[in-house]
């Protein structure tokens, strides 16, 4: 039963990682637009060279490797590159294999959490058949 308790701290971390890059993410926001309210207070357009450092996407994602999927105004939108689908297959089987732990680990079968494991399973499948296909591509 404490494997269960320890499994749960797993989505709770993830819950106040989220949080905390939002915060950090309206935090640049608010800077961004710091930046542009003084201009408008002096009653000047920003310079060109300010408005594409504020409009740069800060990403820690290498290009082509892990780009983030956006749409561009331009073009069709990015596709997530390999190493994004095997981190998926790395998280997908972690939690396929804690579900099925707690499924079938403790004697007797307990139905909810074989469905989530088959589940996590399959998508875990799903970026398996992803990130060799992306892979291969290249």
């Amino acid at each position: 039963m404490n494997f269960l308790y320890l499994a749960m701290l797993i989505p709770i971390f993830g819950i106040f990682y989220a949080a905390f890059t939002s915060y950090l993410k309206y935090r640049q926001h608010r800077a961004m637009l710091d930046v542009l309210k003084v201009y408008a207070d002096k009653g000047e357009a920003p310079p060109q060279e300010v408005l594409a450092a504020l409009s740069k996407s800060h990403c820690l994602a290498e290009p082509g490797l892990n780009a983030p999927s956006t749409v561009t105004p331009s073009g069709p939108p990015k596709v997530q590159g390999p190493m994004h689908y095997w981190s998926l297959v790395g998280l997908f089987a972690v939690f396929a294999g804690g579900f099925a732990y707690a499924a079938w680990g403790t004697g007797e079968v307990m139905y909810p959490f074989a469905i989530v494991a088959f589940t996590m399973g399959a998508v875990g499948v799903w970026a398996l058949i992803m990130a060799i296909g992306l892979s291969v591509k290249k």
